[in-house]
């Protein structure tokens, strides 16, 4: 499994893919702490990469891949629900609660982004 098929389906907005990526890393038992940085990806590509890998370690209990503490912030904000684009109540719980290995990095997301039903 590449965490950069998992940062391509997020920033297309292909949340099903990205949703059945994220289950099958739980079901397999996949080791964070490893993951290398992938080396294909554009600057918010990137920061998108740090920011899941964070935040999918923490929610697994473990510590995140060394390499994520050395990426900045995206160059512009990314939205990764476009209905935050046009729903104002969305926007602002996204930039006020969502994920916050995700906001630092100037990424919005809900707060359960990526959690499953």
């Amino acid at each position: 499994m590449e965490l950069s098929h998992l940062v391509r389906a997020l920033v297309a907005g292909d949340i099903l893919t990205a949703r059945q990526w994220v289950a099958d890393a739980n079901r397999a038992g996949f080791g964070w702490p490893g993951v290398p940085k992938p080396g294909n990806l554009g600057p918010g590509e990137l920061a998108v990469a740090a920011g899941v890998a964070e935040l999918l370690a923490a929610r697994a209990g473990q510590s995140p891949p060394v390499w994520t503490a050395g990426i900045p912030a995206a160059p512009e904000c990314i939205l990764l629900v476009r209905a935050a684009s046009f729903l104002p109540r969305l926007r602002r719980l996204c930039e006020e609660e969502g994920p916050e290995p995700l906001r630092r990095r100037g990424i919005l997301a809900p707060p359960n982004f990526l959690t499953s039903a």
